[in-house]
């Protein structure tokens, strides 16, 4: 089941972390789309839940610099 988790104004969100992100995001399994817009501070990841929960999808974000804590607004759809 495909699953989305956007968030926007993400205060972590550089252009350093953004590369991070990508790197870590790029080798794991069950991610199928990522989207950074580094202006706006925004983040979408559509993720196949079957292959990667949320729990670890937050953990990886974590690792690469973008802990989800102070997060203006998110959403998981």
């Amino acid at each position: 089941m495909t699953m989305e988790f956007r968030a926007l104004r993400v205060p972590t969100l550089t252009e350093k972390v953004a590369g991070e992100l990508k790197a870590t995001l790029d080798n794991l399994s069950g991610i199928e789309e990522v989207s950074i817009i580094l202006e706006t501070q925004e983040l979408s990841i559509k993720f196949d839940e079957n292959q990667l929960g949320f729990q670890t999808l937050a953990e990886k974000l974590a690792s690469a610099g973008c802990s989800l804590r102070n997060i203006d607004a998110a959403l998981l759809l």
